[in-house]
């Protein structure tokens, strides 16, 4: 009975088997990310893992993610501006990340100076907006927007 109360109190995110679950989770990821690493999308052209865009190929145009892939071989190369070439918004996707593993690592070590800026309301319209200007705006045939395109 005093397990159980102690096990209540818990949180989900204290419970030792969640650390199991981020373990089973980064093994994937590891290889996936091996994987990009050693393959370019460039190369590939759709060959491999690396599937073509259905938004693309349905309606000829450019969806937030298109690029993404090639982008992300990139960055894992350290060559930003080819990364930012290919797709602009997985560099940023990456930066996010990046500030919210920080988030998270500062949350556990220091929680006093704890503030995670991904869990207001403001920010979560504003990346919505974001992205959605994004894909409209890499589809125009103006000059400045062409060069979103991937």
């Amino acid at each position: 009975m005093v397990v159980v109360a102690a096990m209540a109190t818990r949180k989900w995110h204290q419970h030792k088997y969640i650390k199991y679950g981020y373990l089973l989770l980064a093994i994937p990821v590891f290889f996936l990310v091996r994987y990009y690493y050693f393959n370019d999308p460039e190369v590939a052209k759709g060959e491999g893992i690396f599937p073509r865009c259905f938004f693309h190929l349905a309606t000829g145009l450019h969806c937030p993610g298109c690029g993404s892939q090639r982008a992300t071989h990139d960055l894992l190369h350290l060559r930003i501006w080819d990364a930012l070439k290919h797709n602009v918004m997985i560099v940023i996707v990456a930066l996010v990340l990046i500030a919210k593993a920080y988030a998270v690592l500062s949350k556990k070590y220091f929680p006093k100076y704890y503030y995670n800026l991904g869990h207001t309301t403001w920010f979560t319209v504003a990346l919505v907006i974001i992205v959605f200007l994004y894909w409209i705006l890499r589809n125009v045939p103006i000059f400045p927007f062409t060069e979103l395109a991937p």
